[in-house]
């Protein structure tokens, strides 16, 4: 099994090595469904070659991922009816964003719980097992949400690989806020890798563009190094960026993590690539 965020052009390529692992099934989780985060699952291999894509994502007024590729994939704008694909589908709508756990297990796959089922076997005294008992919490991984700030609702995603303890947060498509909420605190805290939305400068963000949904290399920095994340990454280049551009949005994070004292984190901070691999 294969799992992606978002459906960007980043999911082909993905697609292809996936298939040439042997990975033909595929799991993706959608922060939401503005175009530049949809267009790659009408040219995925899974879609039309792969055993079934299981898509979960946010219900946004009555719209969920169902409704979404029903949209995509239409006559005239695409050559091939969903109906004509949707047994390949599983669409998982989250109504209640925040509410729910997944818990994707190596043999069993991946299960939608309550938040209080995942805390309950957490507590001093549970034997660990989650989904009626089929799944050992301790042989997962498990992905919480986090509601971002941006138009239509989006999903900020938080990975814990439970046998290493290791975690992910991919927090794309998140504005500014005056504050740092304590949910989002706690959705971020410890993380070992936080890849962050920052793609407008101080100046451009503060003249034209606060509103639109997105965050400055400042706040990602900030909320870094209020958290403890231990290596930050930059994301959601504005389209017409060069590359001259992201470094110094880069550049801006990592001074302010040096004027927030945080050397460390200024050390650990980079702009994200297209096909990037990073070991967490």
């Amino acid at each position: 099994m294969a799992l992606a965020v978002d459906a960007g052009t980043g999911l082909p390529p993905l697609s292809v090595r996936a298939f040439g692992r042997g990975l033909k099934k595929l799991v993706v989780l959608m922060t939401h469904y503005h175009h530049d985060h949809t267009q790659g699952i009408t040219m995925a291999a899974h879609t039309f070659a792969g055993e079934e894509v299981t898509m979960f994502g946010p219900e946004d007024h009555g719209i969920g991922p169902k409704q979404v590729m029903e949209r995509l994939m239409v006559e005239p704008l695409f050559p091939v009816n969903f109906e004509k694909l949707a047994h390949r589908f599983k669409c998982k709508p989250m109504k209640n964003i925040g509410t729910e756990v997944l818990i994707i297990h190596p043999t069993e796959g991946v299960h939608k719980i309550q938040v209080s089922e995942y805390n309950k076997a957490q507590a001093p005294g549970s034997n660990g097992r989650v989904c009626n008992g089929k799944c050992l919490l301790l042989e997962c991984l498990v992905v919480l949400m986090y509601r971002t700030t941006h138009p239509e609702q989006t999903i900020s995603y938080r990975f814990i690989e439970m046998p290493s303890g290791k975690t992910f947060v991919f927090l794309t498509d998140h504005e500014s806020t005056a504050a740092l909420p304590a949910d989002l605190r706690s959705h971020v805290a410890g993380t070992d890798l936080l890849i962050a939305d920052g793609q407008y400068a101080q100046k451009v963000y503060e003249e034209r563009t606060a509103g639109f949904g997105h965050a400055t290399p400042e706040y990602c920095a900030l909320l870094a190094h209020r958290t403890g994340v231990k290596r930050l990454g930059i994301t959601h280049h504005d389209p017409n960026a060069s590359d001259e551009d992201v470094d110094a949005r880069v550049a801006e994070a990592k001074a302010e993590a040096v004027r927030l004292g945080n050397q460390e984190l200024a050390d650990n901070t980079f702009g994200c690539a297209c096909y990037q691999e990073i070991e967490i």
